[in-house]
């Protein structure tokens, strides 16, 4: 099948790319926060000098024959699940990720995220077909630091039944988002079978693992279940200034995590994810604007391909409000360029001002855009058939193709016609971003998923008050 990709790096390169960073890892090493997974990595091999840890090539290739190539993220309607690597042409999209504020759709200003801005953001979830799993998308600053992740998710579990990928701090959390998720499907082996919830969890770039996130990582692979590194390289402030260094970066903290999670537990399937850009040479912010952050994305995918790893794409998101309809086209065209290099999934609907906040409408109007992404994703067919030899024929120099069957049959599969809004009641009344509010509101008014069996929400419910006594015990 014919499909538009973008490919940054040549076969050569990438397997440069992957040498040197067998090279990195066992002559640098990584930070290793962690007393236990630092003896973990002793125990498999590794030369651990402090908390550095040097990991040989022989670690990182015996990982990657462990690490299975196909991963189910299940849902608790199993409609859901999602199949990586993926057999679509656009990648399974999700919200932003952990967000400590929301803009207030009746205030209209940013204010602090609550576990109620968490519900309103799983509805929507739940709502949008093109949504098609839950993400950390806030903190909920209104709930004690120590639960938020335990309250965080079973919000989230209550109000979509697709799946859920969670971020947890530390070891505690991860043993307690694994028990909530356990009982839903009826234990824990079954949970190992059907991994209703994953994680991610970022590598402070360059090369340290904390020690919460990673021993979180761990109780998770110690499960089976899905682990996904976000690995954030920052050209010019984390890496080198180069592309080839940062896509190194990011590839030596992606591998150094597989090794980690496969010493733990042989099998455990791995997301590979590198979300990287330049700094802002003016701020040092994250530059997500700038032409190089799509190509350097792209080259991590093709790493991920080297391997053989179900893989992130660049996050997906407008960013900033689209003017009108027009400048939302002109902004969906931007966002397809980044999802060239055909990851499986993705994240960022919602996301304001580069992931500094959240906001419901935006929701509506990134599920809008995405719509329009995926056309320029998709894959065309090339044989006897669409060639269309015979019609050439027929129509000759000179010729129209109009009138012919061949036309009609093609025409509405091959030429993306639907350009006016899906999502949004059109005409507008009022601005697009007045119409995405009113949608947002519309669908939190009426819409009601699905909720957890009776029983099993008891049980959810009663291993919540548990987890709640015993991470206020321990302080989080």
């Amino acid at each position: 099948m014919a499909r538009a990709r973008l490919s940054v790096l040549s076969k050569d390169e990438v397997e440069l790319i992957h040498e040197a960073s067998l090279t990195v890892l066992e002559e640098v090493g990584v930070k290793v926060l962690s007393p236990s997974v630092r003896e973990l990595l002793r125990d498999h091999g590794a030369d651990v000098d402090g908390k550095v840890v040097r990991i040989p090539s022989s670690m990182v290739e015996e990982a990657l024959n462990k690490t299975p190539k196909n991963v189910t993220l299940a849902a608790v309607d199993p409609k859901w699940d999602l199949k990586l690597p993926t057999e679509h042409s656009a990648p399974y999209a999700s919200l932003t990720c952990t967000v400590g504020e929301v803009y207030d759709l009746n205030v209209g200003e940013k204010r602090d995220a609550t576990l109620e801005d968490l519900r309103r953001f799983a509805v929507l979830v739940d709502y949008f077909d093109d949504i098609a799993y839950m993400d950390t998308v806030l903190t909920p600053t209104d709930v004690p630091t120590s639960l938020r992740t335990v309250y965080g998710y079973v919000t989230s579990l209550k109000n979509t039944r697709k799946h859920i990928q969670w971020d947890v701090l530390n070891a505690e959390e991860a043993r307690w988002v694994i028990k909530i998720a356990s009982a839903v499907v009826g234990d824990e082996e079954k949970l190992r079978h059907r991994p209703i919830v994953s994680t991610s969890g970022c590598p402070i770039c360059p090369l340290v693992f904390e020690a919460g996130v990673i021993e979180g990582l761990v109780e998770f692979a110690k499960a089976g279940l899905p682990i996904m590194p976000f690995s954030m390289p920052l050209m010019g402030l984390s890496t080198p200034a180069t592309l080839a260094g940062a896509v190194t970066i990011g590839n030596c903290e992606n591998l150094a995590t597989l090794v980690i999670v496969e010493c733990a537990n042989p099998g455990t399937p791995l997301i590979y994810c590198t979300e990287g850009a330049p700094i802002e040479p003016y701020t040092g912010k994250i530059w997500y604007e700038a032409v190089e952050t799509a190509l350097l994305n792209a080259a991590c995918i093709q790493m991920a391909k080297f391997y053989g790893l179900p893989c992130y794409s660049l996050g997906a998101a407008l960013e900033g409000r689209p003017r009108d309809w027009d400048d939302l086209l002109v902004k969906a065209a931007k966002m397809a360029l980044g999802q060239l290099a055909h990851g499986d999934i993705t994240e960022g609907f919602g996301s304001m001002e580069g992931a500094e906040y959240a906001a419901l409408d935006q929701v509506v109007l990134d599920v809008e855009a995405w719509r329009i992404v995926k056309a320029y994703l998709r894959s065309f067919e090339v044989s006897e058939e669409t060639l269309g030899l015979e019609e050439i024929k027929k129509a000759g120099p000179g010729g129209s193709f109009l009138a012919l069957k061949h036309t009609l049959r093609h025409f509405g599969r091959e030429v993306f016609t639907e350009y006016r809004p899906k999502v949004l009641d059109y005409p507008f009344k009022g601005s697009i971003v007045d119409a995405a509010r009113k949608k947002a509101v519309e669908i939190l008014e009426t819409y009601r998923p699905e909720p957890l069996e009776e029983d099993v929400e008891r049980e959810v419910d009663r291993l919540l008050k548990e987890a709640e006594k015993d991470l206020k015990k321990k302080g989080g």
